[in-house]
């Protein structure tokens, strides 16, 4: 039950600062979906739904959230799901 309160109390510290600060719906949304923790890209290659939600958010404000490391591992899991295993057959005549 403790546990839960300081989740509660967490989430509103975010708010109370993400409004105090002018940041925007999409910075909410990422501090949201993360929880202020860095996942890693296998955290976003399992969890794709997570992913596109961070990369949309990140991908929205390059400039300010560039160096942002959620940001980064998310970008980089987003390429490599869509770009496949990059394990090309090797084509010789």
């Amino acid at each position: 039950m403790n546990f839960n309160r300081t989740i509660v109390d967490v989430m509103i510290l975010a708010a109370m600062a993400c409004l105090g600060s002018g940041c925007t719906k999409q910075d909410a949304t990422l501090a949201a979906a993360t929880g202020d923790r860095v996942l890693t890209v296998d955290d976003y290659l399992k969890q794709p739904d997570l992913r596109k939600k961070v990369f949309a958010a990140c991908a929205n404000d390059p400039g300010r959230k560039g160096d942002d490391p959620n940001c980064v591992n998310a970008t980089r899991a987003e390429r490599i799901a869509s770009a496949g295993s990059g394990n090309f057959p090797n084509v010789t005549p």
